[in-house]
Order: C-alpha cells, then sequence, then structure tokens
C-alpha cells in the first residue's frame, strides 16, 4: 500500500517516527529542513519485517516446547 503526503498527496518516502505522518521528500524538506530527524518509509519496512519476523519466531518456538 502507498502512503500519500500528507500535505501534497503525492507519494510519500518520509514519516516521523512513531507517528503516522507521511511526507514526500520535498514537503518534508520544506516543513523540517532536515531530514535526518525524520524514518524512510523503506526503514520502517524493514523495521515491521524484522518484528513480524520475531514474534513468528517465537510462536513457533512456543509450539514446539509444547
Amino acid at each position: 500500500m502507498v502512503k500519500k503526503c500528507i500535505v501534497c498527496d503525492l507519494e510519500a518516502e518520509y514519516k516521523i517516527k512513531d507517528i503516522s505522518d507521511y511526507y514526500c521528500k520535498d514537503c518534508a524538506l520544506e516543513n523540517f529542513g532536515d531530514l535526518e530527524m525524520l524514518q524512510t518509509i523503506e526503514e520502517e519496512a524493514q523495521r515491521l519485517k524484522k518484528y513480524i519476523k520475531e514474534k513468528l519466531a517465537e510462536e513457533d518456538s512456543d509450539v514446539q516446547d509444547e
């Protein structure tokens, strides 16, 4: 699912950590001036994938322990 910029509705590339406000690169630069304090959508996706893998591994080990 493509995230949209909350300012201009273009495809988002950045987000504020732990908040669901998404921004395209131009709007992020205009509103924040420094992209270092924002997460990229890809970073967030990788973090979520890692979390899901860990949870699935925990569930698998719980099932094997029974």
